[in-house]
């Protein structure tokens, strides 16, 4: 199961109330369970009616998190889940994804919003400039962050308003200008010349996977 950013994934010619019901396998409870999740997130009795031009934004990704959450699927894609959802239905949307992956269901949230995914992950895995540069278990990023070993992984975490929201200097490098060596070169305050020069393999540090010649 998909969950887009985009409420054209929604078939324009259909009510949505019927689209959610369509992921329901037991058939003689789905109207009960499509209307469960939809009060659960705030969706009045009316909105079952609507077509998906009706919706507005926040009300078309509580529709799509419907869709998902009320399959018997194994896999869920989010593709940035939450953003437009009022922290109520935030806070819902993160629980129901916790309790399906406890129940067995693998979930990758994809999402600019670390916090969020701090709440319920077991794993985060930090992308920059395409790539992957670390995967660090959740409990890496409490404290003061010295558990996590990337720069640019600690770099997010110091960018939190709770942790100082320490800015860096500088913009990741856009597709055509990837530099030789290292994709973070030149933002990181541990530069080498090695790193100039030699792009880092994932490797494996204190339980964790890094691609940094210099990973703590």
């Amino acid at each position: 199961m998909f969950i887009p950013q985009s409420v054209n994934f929604l078939d324009p010619l259909m009510k949505v109330s019927k689209q959610v019901k369509i992921s329901i396998e037991n058939k003689e409870k789905a109207n009960k369970r499509q209307r469960y999740i939809f009060n659960k997130y705030g969706l009045d009795k009316k909105v079952d009616n609507f077509y998906p031009f009706e919706l507005s934004g926040g009300m078309a990704r509580k529709v799509l998190l419907s869709t998902a959450l009320v399959s018997d699927c194994k896999v869920i894609i989010a593709d940035e889940p939450t953003p437009g959802l009022d922290e109520k239905s935030l806070n819902e949307a993160l629980k129901d994804f916790r309790n399906i992956a406890d129940s067995g269901c693998a979930i990758l949230m994809i999402t600019h919003d670390i916090e969020a995914a701090l709440k319920i992950a077991d794993k985060i895995a930090v992308f920059y400039a395409g790539t992957t540069l670390e995967i660090a278990n959740v409990n890496d990023f409490k404290g003061d962050g010295k558990n996590l070993r990337h720069p640019y992984s600690k770099a997010l975490f110091n960018a939190l308003p709770q942790n100082g929201f320490k800015p860096i200097k500088g913009s990741q490098p856009m597709p055509n200008e990837l530099p030789k060596g290292c994709l973070f070169q030149d933002r990181c305050e541990c530069i080498s010349d090695k790193c100039r020069l030699i792009r880092p393999n994932a490797r494996m540090v204190r339980d964790g996977m890094v691609r940094c010649l210099n990973a703590t």
